[in-house]
């Protein structure tokens, strides 16, 4: 079977379109879609097959809400792993090349932002993951992602599989996510987590893509995935949400992307498989982009990216994370973890991010202090110290 990596750097991939949105324009009223892959098969089905028939070669499961967290809204948390393998079968039915384990955000906030905190975070997710690769998945998609902490922690739990793995946000037009996370850090994250592309989705529409495709691209060689809405809806008759793209005005914008160096395309909310089949000729016809990274290594915290040799040269050293707040614009406080417990480096970390947007160096005598505050810090950090899996990069 091909390996969904390799496809990637080979030839242009088509993803294919919305899912709970297309529920909508078709008239079908449900408190929960994801549960419709239990109920109604029959359904799911038939929207995975005509998205494979407009020519889509990644279909994702009818997954965007079934991690256990968000189900809980709808009463339904102990059933996500019984929908993820009704999903998975009836999206393998259809005969894709590929089958994607759809993850969408959990709709809460890690804390000291929310009241999730990361353990239950990463159980859930962890969970969500494993049984998605459990049903036969060829690989996860990260999808629609508002924060970056959160994208992170589906970031690790995908890992954890062995599956490829693909991380998409979402962003408002100034090209920052709900919570301030920028693209070229997203694509920085899931390259240090060996992520096998990064990727933009959602948001205002296809003209809102460009400038996070840019800057990811720019910031890191990893490949970039693009799914957009067919534009922000307004209210139509009934109550139903209008799409302004339809599928002939969507694909010239489509090309565009393509041009600015799109690994793979698709379509999200609004978008239908008509959508997807006037993107396949597009797909078709382009190669795969060459890499627009700059060839300079960088760090990052979820808001603010520096190269790595100005990174460096602007360290400074705090002993109290009060400290944070009289920093220079432009310094990397270096955090000394040495003495911690991990429970306790992990809590100076989570601290020191609250405060300040600055990506962070860490200088450890212990490896696992070292691993417990870069598995929940939220970018790639420098390190003074041991190697560690968590894609932080040497002082």
């Amino acid at each position: 079977m091909e390996d969904f990596g390799q496809a990637l750097k080979k030839r242009v991939l088509l993803f294919d379109g919305s899912m709970g949105a297309l529920l909508g324009l078709m008239g079908v009223e449900t408190e929960c879609p994801d549960l419709l892959s239990v109920t109604q098969p029959g359904l799911i089905r038939g929207i995975h097959e005509a998205y494979v028939k407009a020519g889509a070669e990644v279909i994702l499961t009818n997954t965007f809400g079934a991690s256990s967290i968000k189900l809980e809204r709808a009463g339904l948390g102990a059933r996500s792993r019984e929908i993820v393998a009704a999903a998975v079968k009836n999206a393998k039915a259809s005969g894709a090349p590929f089958t994607a384990l759809d993850l969408g955000p959990t709709g809460r906030f890690l804390a000291p932002v929310g009241d999730v905190s990361f353990d239950q975070m990463m159980a859930s997710l962890r969970s969500f993951c494993q049984a998605g690769a459990d049903a036969g998945v060829d690989l996860i998609v990260i999808e629609t992602q508002t924060d970056l902490a959160e994208m992170r922690c589906a970031l690790i739990a995908a890992r954890e599989t062995g599956l490829p793995v693909v991380a998409s946000s979402t962003y408002s037009p100034n090209a920052r996510t709900l919570t301030g996370g920028a693209p070229e850090c997203a694509a920085l994250i899931a390259e240090a987590l060996n992520a096998a592309a990064a990727g933009v989705n959602c948001s205002g529409g296809p003209l809102e893509m460009l400038k996070p495709l840019q800057a990811m691209r720019a910031a890191s060689p990893i490949p970039v995935v693009v799914q957009p809405n067919a534009g922000l809806p307004s209210v139509g008759a009934g109550g139903r949400a209008v799409f302004p793209f339809g599928p002939d005005a969507m694909a010239p914008h489509m090309a565009r992307i393509l041009a600015a160096g799109a690994a793979a395309i698709g379509g999200c909310c609004g978008t239908t498989p008509e959508h997807i089949a006037k993107m396949r000729p597009l797909a078709s016809a382009a190669v795969s982009p060459e890499s627009a990274w700059d060839g300079v290594a960088r760090i990052c915290s979820a808001r603010a990216c520096v190269p790595l040799e100005d990174a460096r040269n602007a360290i400074e050293e705090i002993s109290d994370p009060e400290d944070l707040y009289d920093l220079e614009p432009d310094a990397v406080p270096l955090i000394d973890l040495a003495g911690l417990s991990p429970a306790e480096a992990r809590a100076a970390v989570e601290a020191a991010q609250t405060i300040t947007k600055a990506p962070l160096a860490f200088r450890a005598d212990d490896d696992a202090a070292l691993d417990a505050a870069l598995m929940v810090y939220t970018g790639v950090a420098l390190v003074d110290g041991a190697a560690s899996r968590w894609g932080a990069l040497p002082l």
